[in-house]
């Protein structure tokens, strides 16, 4: 997977994007392979960042619980 420099919610829109370009039939068929990889990069991105995210609330969470105790 190439490096991506986007938000989550930049990555987001740009597989909104790309969907949207599927299902209205706007791509031709040279460029749905390109599309379609790029969104399921863009969707591997997305899942990682949220990963990331929950392990982190998770240790932050953590850590306020044994600091009440």
């Amino acid at each position: 997977m190439a490096k991506i420099n986007l938000t989550y919610e930049q990555a987001l829109s740009r597989i909104e994007e790309i969907t949207a370009r599927i299902e209205a039939g706007e791509l031709s068929v040279d460029e749905l392979a390109k599309h379609v990889k790029e969104a399921s990069d863009l969707l591997k991105f997305c899942k990682s960042k949220l990963f990331e995210t929950e392990e982190e609330i998770d240790k932050i969470l953590k850590e306020m619980d044994e600091e009440k105790a």
